[in-house]
């Protein structure tokens, strides 16, 4: 019994030294590098893609966008692409690829974003219109059911200082996330 809770103080109290790891394995001359070992270009452009209008495979795509997870925002990144010799004209089309695909990814990010600032606005406006109502049904109308107005004001009020304190600092460092995909920059290097 008393083992058993030896481990479980022990697990709670394991640290990672991720910088140190990190520092170590991936960040090199103030750049991080994240390595991708690939068998050939299939397993880096989607099976479904047609020529000329390439996408990037599924999980592809999901392996950098969870490695970059891990890399401060600091450093920029190079994608380093370890696998067969390729031609000058794959090289092309997977640079473009995801260079392309990264730039709809960030531009997805930016209309998402700008959907919430205008919907933030409109949190705003709620909030000024609601308390408006509720001081002057507070005023003239006393026989009218204030609550209402309350819920109503509150929950414009909620919502305006989520977004402020809460989802504006996460949709900034989604920006962030996103921004330095768009800036990858491609490398290969042929596997040993």
């Amino acid at each position: 019994m008393i083992e058993r809770y030896a481990n479980r103080k022990k697990f709670l109290n394991k640290k990672s030294y991720i910088n140190r790891r990190l520092n170590h394995d991936v960040i090199e001359n103030k750049t991080a590098y994240i390595p991708c070992k690939v068998s050939g270009i299939q397993d880096i452009i989607s099976k479904y893609s047609v020529k000329e209008c390439e996408s990037l495979d599924a999980e592809f795509i999901a392996f950098i966008t969870d490695f970059i997870e891990y890399v401060p925002p600091e450093y920029p990144v190079v994608l380093e692409i370890i696998g067969p010799k390729f031609s000058p004209e794959e090289k092309r089309i997977i640079t473009d690829t995801v260079t392309g695909e990264l730039d709809y990814m960030l531009g997805k990010t930016e209309k998402f974003i700008l959907h919430k600032r205008r919907m933030f606005f409109g949190m705003i406006l709620g909030t000024i219109v609601s308390g408006f109502l509720l001081g002057i049904v507070k005023l003239y109308a006393s026989d009218v059911p204030i609550e209402f107005f309350y819920v109503l004001f509150w929950l414009f009020a909620d919502a305006f200082v989520r977004y402020i304190f809460i989802d504006n600092i996460d949709y900034k460092e989604e920006k962030i996330r996103v921004g330095r995909l768009a800036s990858m920059k491609v490398e290969f290097k042929e596997d040993e």
